[in-house]
């Protein structure tokens, strides 16, 4: 039950290099317009039974995720690399860190609610045919690159309700806070959060590091809608110049 951790893009550069993991869902189909209007070295996590790892065996926890994860980066490469976790990639993250024993060079979480705030069992009783009038709404895009091709639709779905599963049973990580600067944006019209404050101030607390929260426009995952892959990377460079503002916490 591996993860494959592929490059997506590289730069001839020694400038940040970034990790991408998916949302509830994804697969690293929906990272490929994205890593290519990068400029910088870009890797993402294909987790197992999605996309180019369909003939594995689904993972049966967050935490499985992150323990294969964790087996696959060395301490110094992780520390040196900028995370980026999508709704559940943020919570792989978290495992992952937790078993490195190690933070990121930074942290960025787009649309996660924060752990201490989530609901879990929230999508329990959900059936496919909701969540398929749920996440085809304009922007919503879960499941991206999918929604165009009604043949593959069921395929998503089915990626999309396996990992909800997983969000459902997943209680959350040990609180052991990251030192290194997080970030937490959300959607302004996402309907996931009953509070604006759920992926923003709630991630505070998990690092004693410089945090900066961003409310940015569009739904839930908007920022991975197709046109917008400049836009993403200039609002993740303003948020990497922000935390230099931003003093850190004092133990």
């Amino acid at each position: 039950m591996p993860t494959a951790l592929i490059p997506l893009s590289t730069a001839d550069s020694r400038g940040a290099r970034y990790l991408l993991l998916p949302p509830a869902g994804g697969t690293l189909r929906a990272f490929g317009p994205l890593a290519g209007q990068a400029r910088a070295d870009v890797w993402g996590v294909e987790y197992p039974g999605h996309g180019d790892q369909l003939a594995e065996a689904p993972a049966t926890s967050l935490e499985d995720l992150g323990a294969q994860l964790a087996q696959e980066v060395t301490r110094d490469w992780f520390s040196r690399t900028v995370v980026i976790g999508f709704g559940m990639g943020a919570f792989v993250a978290l495992e992952t860190a937790q078993r490195l024993g190690v933070a990121p060079g930074a942290f960025i979480v787009a649309d996660a609610c924060a752990p201490q705030r989530r609901s879990p069992d929230m999508h329990a009783k959900t059936a496919a045919s909701a969540m398929g009038r749920v996440f085809g709404r304009t922007g919503l895009t879960p499941v991206a690159g999918y929604r165009d091709a009604p043949e593959r639709w069921e395929y998503a779905l089915d990626l999309l309700l396996g990992d909800l599963q997983l969000l459902n049973a997943y209680r959350g990580p040990a609180r052991t806070r990251l030192s290194c600067p997080i970030a937490a944006m959300r959607g302004i019209d996402d309907p996931a959060f009953a509070s604006g404050d759920d992926a923003t101030g709630g991630w505070r607390v998990w690092t004693s590091g410089p945090f900066v929260g961003r409310v940015v426009p569009g739904g839930h995952l908007g920022v991975l809608e197709t046109g917008r892959e400049a836009e993403f990377w200039a609002r993740i460079h303003r948020l990497e110049a922000a935390f230099l503002d931003v003093e850190p916490e004092v133990a």
